[in-house]
This record gives C-alpha cells, sequence and structure tokens, in this order.
C-alpha cells in the first residue's frame, strides 16, 4: 500500500510538471516540434506510403477468386460448386440436399448462387470505390487505374455467371443497384482496360517502375509494367469472348491488346496468381475442400483427356489413389455411399499454392484462336501463325509444371485421343465425346483447329474453373461428358449442358425491382440455368 501512495505521488508530481512545461513551451515558437507524439502517422505519412488508399488493394485481390473467408466455404460455393464442376475439372461428392444440389442442376435449393455475387460487390467493388474516392483526394491516379484493372478481373467472372449486372451506376449513389446489360458492361470493360493501360504508361514514362504499392500489391509485387502486360492480356481473353456476338469489337480490343508496346503475358513470371506476403497469409481453399470436407474429386471428363493423351501434367494435377491409379467422378452422379467416392483421386493442390487468375499459357492459346480467325496477332515476340502460337502455349504450360522433356514428342503426336472413362459404378461409365488429336495440322478446318487450340487451353488453365467454363460454354470445347442425373426439372438441357447461374435469392429480397427488370428487359430468357448470357451465341 505504501509503495502505491508513493508511486500516485510521484506520478501527480510527474503530471504537474509536464503540465507546467507545457504552458512554458507553449509560448515558444519550438511549440509544434515538442508537443508532436513522434509515433503518430501524419497525413504526410499516410499519403508517403498510401495506407489510406493502397490498405484496399489486398482487399480486392483476395477475393477476385474468393479467397478471404475464414475456411473455404464462400470459394466452395461461389467456385468449386460451379466453375470447377461445370467446367469438368473436377466433381462434387457431397450429399447435400440428397444430391439434388448444383451438380445435379438443382440451382433453387440454397443460397450457394448468392455467394459469389455477394462477395464481389462486398470485396471487390466496394473498396474499388473507396479507391476511385481516395485516390483523387491523395492525388494518386495511377492506384486507381490498377484499381480499374482488377475490379474487371473480378467482375467480370460475375457478368460471366449470370449476365446483365449492376455496374455504371455503382457507386454514384443511386436507389438501388441498377443493372446494365452485359453488351454495356463488356464495353464499358474495354474502354475501362484501355484508359488504364494509356496512364498506367504515362506514369512509367515519368516514374519508375514501382514504388510504395509494392507494400500492398499481392500478385505482382507493384511492378506496373506486369500489370498492364496483365491488363492487355485480360482484355485479349475478354475481346475473344465476344467473339461470336460482335467480331468487329473483338477484332479490334484483341489486336491492340496483343500489339501494344508492353504486349500480354508470354513468361511464366508474367501470370497472376495470390501469393502470401505483406502481412497476408493465402491458403488455397482447394485444400480444405479436398482433405478436410472431402467433397471434391477429379472430373472425369479431365480424366479422359490426360489419360488418353498421356499427359505428363496429370500427376502434377492429382494425387493417386492408394493403388498408384488416378481415377474421377463423373457430375451428377447421384450418391448414396459417399465412402465409395472418397478413395479416388483428389486435386494436387496444396494449401501453400498461389491463386491463379491467369497463366502465360492461356495468353498463347487466346493469341492461336485470333490468328485462325485472320486477325494479327504478332505481338511483341512476333509470332503470328497459329501454329506457333498454339505450340507455345503447350510449351510454356509444360514448364510452368516442370515437365518439358516431354514437350517434343506430345506436340508431335497425332494419333493419341481422349480415353474411356470407367465410373466406380459401371452404368456412370462413358466413351469420350471428342476425337481431337494433339498435333497441329494446317490444313484442317477451322472448327478442328478451334476445338484443338480451347482443348489444350483448357488443359493448361487448371485449376480455374471459372473461366474453364465460360470458354465451354462460348465454343462447345472441349468436349465434356454431360451430367448423369439432372434436377432441373427442363429448365437445363442435359446435352446443351447449364449456361448461366441465376440470380441469388438476397436479389429478390433486397433489390427485387431491379432485377425484377433486369430479368424482363436484358437477360433475354427466364431466370435459370438454361438461359444464355449475351455471349453464348454460337
Amino acid at each position: 500500500m505504501r509503495y502505491n501512495i508513493i508511486y500516485h505521488i510521484k506520478h501527480n508530481i510527474c503530471l504537474v510538471f509536464l503540465f507546467c512545461s507545457a504552458i512554458f513551451f507553449s509560448c515558444t515558437d519550438d511549440f509544434e516540434r515538442k508537443n508532436t507524439n513522434p509515433d503518430r502517422l501524419t497525413d504526410e505519412d499516410i499519403k508517403k506510403d498510401l495506407l489510406a488508399v493502397g490498405g484496399f488493394i489486398p482487399t480486392m485481390q483476395t477475393d477476385v477468386i474468393p479467397t478471404s473467408d475464414v475456411g473455404a466455404n464462400e470459394y466452395q460455393r461461389a467456385q468449386n460448386l460451379t466453375g470447377d464442376i461445370f467446367s469438368g475439372y473436377m466433381a462434387a461428392i457431397g450429399q447435400w440436399n440428397g444430391s439434388s444440389n448444383n451438380s445435379t442442376y438443382n440451382m433453387d435449393f440454397s443460397d450457394w448462387n448468392d455467394v459469389g455475387f455477394n462477395v464481389a460487390y462486398r470485396s471487390v467493388m466496394s473498396p474499388w470505390n473507396q479507391i476511385r474516392i481516395k485516390s483523387q483526394e491523395y492525388d494518386v491516379p495511377y492506384i486507381y487505374y490498377l484499381a480499374q484493372i482488377i475490379k474487371i478481373a473480378g467482375i467480370h467472372r460475375i457478368t460471366d455467371n449470370h449476365g446483365p449486372i449492376p455496374y455504371s451506376q455503382f457507386g454514384k449513389g443511386a436507389m438501388g443497384a441498377v443493372y446494365d446489360s452485359q453488351e454495356v458492361v463488356y464495353e464499358s470493360f474495354f474502354e475501362e482496360l484501355a484508359e488504364a493501360v494509356a496512364e498506367l504508361e504515362k506514369f512509367i514514362s515519368s516514374n519508375s517502375n514501382t514504388g510504395p504499392l509494392a507494400k500492398y500489391d499481392l500478385v505482382y509485387n507493384g511492378n506496373i509494367r506486369n500489370w498492364i502486360k496483365f491488363a492487355n492480356t485480360l482484355r485479349l481473353r475478354l475481346a475473344i469472348r465476344v467473339a461470336y456476338v460482335n467480331p468487329t469489337l473483338a477484332k479490334k480490343n484483341a489486336e491492340e491488346a496483343v500489339n501494344n508496346s508492353y504486349g500480354v503475358l508470354t513468361d511464366n513470371t508474367d501470370n497472376a496468381s495470390v501469393k502470401s506476403g505483406k502481412g497476408y497469409t493465402i491458403s488455397h481453399p482447394l485444400t480444405v475442400i479436398w482433405s478436410s470436407y472431402k467433397d471434391i474429386k477429379m472430373g472425369a471428363s479431365i480424366e479422359s483427356f490426360l489419360k488418353g493423351y498421356n499427359d505428363p501434367r496429370l500427376s502434377k494435377y492429382f494425387q493417386p489413389t492408394a493403388s498408384g491409379e488416378y481415377n474421377g467422378v463423373r457430375n451428377g452422379v447421384v450418391i448414396s455411399n459417399k465412402s465409395r467416392y472418397e478413395a479416388l483421386s483428389n486435386p494436387n493442390v496444396e494449401a501453400g499454392a498461389p491463386i491463379q487468375w491467369m497463366c502465360a499459357a492461356e495468353a498463347y492459346f487466346l493469341r492461336a484462336e485470333g490468328a485462325i480467325r485472320g486477325w494479327n496477332m504478332a505481338g511483341t515476340d512476333n509470332l503470328p501463325s497459329a501454329k506457333d502460337l498454339y505450340n507455345k502455349g503447350i510449351e510454356v504450360s509444360f514448364a510452368q509444371y516442370g515437365v518439358s522433356s516431354s514437350y517434343t514428342s506430345y506436340i508431335n503426336n497425332e494419333e493419341a485421343l481422349p480415353a474411356r472413362f470407367s465410373d466406380v459404378i459401371a452404368s456412370n461409365s462413358a466413351n469420350p465425346l471428342s476425337t481431337i488429336t494433339i498435333k497441329w495440322n494446317d490444313s484442317d478446318s477451322f472448327e478442328k483447329k478451334l476445338e484443338r487450340i480451347i482443348t489444350q487451353k483448357w488443359l493448361a488453365m487448371y485449376p480455374e474453373g471459372q473461366e474453364a467454363w465460360s470458354e465451354f460454354r462460348r465454343t462447345g470445347y472441349p468436349k465434356i461428358f454431360p451430367v448423369v442425373t439432372n434436377n432441373s426439372s427442363g429448365k437445363i438441357n442435359t446435352n446443351i449442358q447449364i449456361r448461366r447461374v441465376p440470380y441469388p435469392k438476397s436479389e429478390y429480397t433486397s433489390n427485387r425491382t431491379n432485377v425484377t427488370e433486369a430479368v424482363n428487359t436484358l437477360l433475354g430468357g427466364a431466370d435459370n440455368g438454361g438461359t444464355k448470357v449475351w455471349w453464348d451465341k454460337k
């Protein structure tokens, strides 16, 4: 007790001394310096470190593909139980709702459809809007243009899933979330990407290639040149997407993107992936889904192609079973006993794997398709022919997975065909739907060349199922197995397969007027999985 009394007396004396000192020093010209907390962040400090602006960048990046939630629930519902399975990469073996769920085309039984949409507006569009505002306040426009690129990387996935979406009026104070047609959204994408590239080029011309943004960037560590390449490649991807609905717009944007002075992705060091760093630990959600939930397995379609082609990426993409084999599952199987499937091949994706947005191999296959359409796809590496671009795509993909020694024999294989799939239940087994081979042949028809390009692009983009599903819908390739059981009540054609994800139930609760208007006037059909989106015109 005596110690406490003495302590308080001394403490009070110190306070009196400090008070008197403050009065004394306040009369001097040195008051501000002596009364400033040296640990406090000043406005100048915040501006220098870009905390008020750059701090939103990792928030956006970690949810372009939903990754930021604790666990893997958002990723599973937004990515894995849509694009990953609809693309043929993987198959779900969960018994949700008695196997009447997304995997069997019952798109109405739960709120799974809400997740990707809601995450995109919460974690991509909302932080983008904050960057839009604060980049003006702090006079750092280049961060805004970088955020524009990230925004489009995330939100194009949402419009490709659903069709018309709220876009042009977002953040402008409009009452409710007003929808734009997908055509208008895509036109905005092209304009915004072109503007972002032009402005970032200006930035580099008068600044260093990196800056304070390196503290926040989980993809390219602040390297603006790489962001320009990524933006060009994203523009190329979106241009190819509209090739059937607006070939003139597609050609213009594809050629401008490829032949920009900075070019597109050409090397695996250019690959766009979200990685741990800057205080963030990125754990790939697929690991939780296959190892903890035990809900996902190798898809039958990708097994058929990888095995039939004797593709050396098989062991890089999937894990062998206890017997050393690689065995997958047909989608749309009604599973009465999950344990029968649990021993089959898991995705070979560990927790520390980066979340891949785009790889250089995809860029080569995009250019190869442009070349067979007669577009100028030469680019900065001067590879104008479809054959060279196609082979380069395979080469870069093999290098990405450390199997380059097999490259020459693989591209010259003109006999290998997709293999028959054998399911654990014999009645679910199936012969391959495709007879496409690997080796390029300039005398083949346009359609055969296209199937060859898309099939190899599909193999190279794994495990990014969202993009793979979009390209399957756009082209019909690769020829993947349809679901065994279709619980859509006639809304989705089994052979044509699912075309889109219905709008979230939450939109009908919180934004009914606008979503109803979008369905009635912009979508072009009923709000179900059988209605095609705007660019799906082949």
